[in-house]
């Protein structure tokens, strides 16, 4: 029995502890670095399919916004929102995979894939949803009487699940794609087209998430009008409805994603991996 405690304490020995420390804090300073652009395009994105707003009116005023008053946009709710969505799902896929490895698990990419699903999924949906009942409802961000969209209660709890679910299968699209698919195809380059160690990481993390749009923002678009109109309609309607905005919809998701899944995503690989150098020695 004694040697088991030893083997365990020497197994979870402060480096590993260090090592999770790291994990932590590349997470949420990754996070730190990506809310601000994701915050802005998906609002205006909301208030472009709810709304009719040109995409670039949008993204030109919660810009300036932001830049006029930043302390003010960095203690909002909505800025609050997608970084606890993203300091969860980098702080997950690490720990996971520090653990897995620490422990031996061959399947250590499975593992991370799966819990960091169960962390981004239902942090993911919560942002939507607040996201639309915040900026998808009421007025609209042209009114005049005032700049604060109204929320209203749901109507129909079967359309809301039903974009519940639709959304869940967004965020698996773009989750395997970002953390499970990229890693994989980039062990698959040659050697002869990326000689340096870090092209290859670098190369898919900033294309293969992106990629992953053109599947995702159709679903993304198709939940969203579920979500902020909330009544029965013919479905092949409701899909040319929500689709109207899907070229440019999808060209800005993709822009998205790159801070999101691909900057963010490098950003907190090498962090991680200097930390745990620095832990290690």
């Amino acid at each position: 029995m004694q040697q088991e405690v030893q083997s365990n304490e020497a197994r979870w020995g402060s480096p590993e502890l260090g090592q999770l420390a790291g994990d932590l804090a590349a997470a949420a300073a990754s996070a730190s670095l990506v809310t601000p652009a994701v915050a802005i395009i998906d609002r205006s994105l909301v208030e472009q399919a709810a709304f009719k707003q040109p995409i670039l009116r949008g993204l030109r005023r919660h810009a300036f916004g932001a830049l006029r008053q930043p302390g003010l946009f960095v203690f909002q709710r909505p800025f609050g929102i997608v970084w606890a969505l993203y300091a969860a799902t980098y702080s997950v896929a690490n720990v996971t995979d520090t653990i897995s490895r620490k422990l031996g698990i061959t399947a250590a990419g499975t593992i991370t894939f799966a819990t960091t699903m169960m962390a981004n999924v239902p942090l993911a949906l919560w942002k939507d949803i607040r996201f639309a009942q915040e900026y998808g409802t009421g007025r609209g961000p042209d009114a005049k009487t005032s700049n604060t969209p109204i929320s209203v209660p749901l109507q129909n709890k079967s359309l809301a699940r039903t974009a519940a679910a639709i959304f869940l299968v967004r965020d698996g699209v773009t989750i395997f794609g970002s953390f499970t698919l990229a890693p994989w195809l980039s062990d698959a380059i040659p050697d002869r087209l990326a000689t340096h160690p870090h092209a290859k990481p670098i190369i898919t993390q900033l294309t293969v998430p992106v990629l992953t749009q053109l599947v995702a923002t159709p679903l993304h678009l198709l939940a969203l009008d579920m979500y902020t109109r909330q009544y029965t309609m013919p479905f092949l309607e409701r899909v040319k409805h929500s689709q109207q905005y899907l070229p440019s919809s999808t060209f800005l998701r993709c822009v998205r994603i790159i801070p999101a899944f691909g900057i963010g995503c490098l950003t907190n690989i090498e962090l991680r991996s200097a930390f745990h150098a620095k832990v290690s020695g």
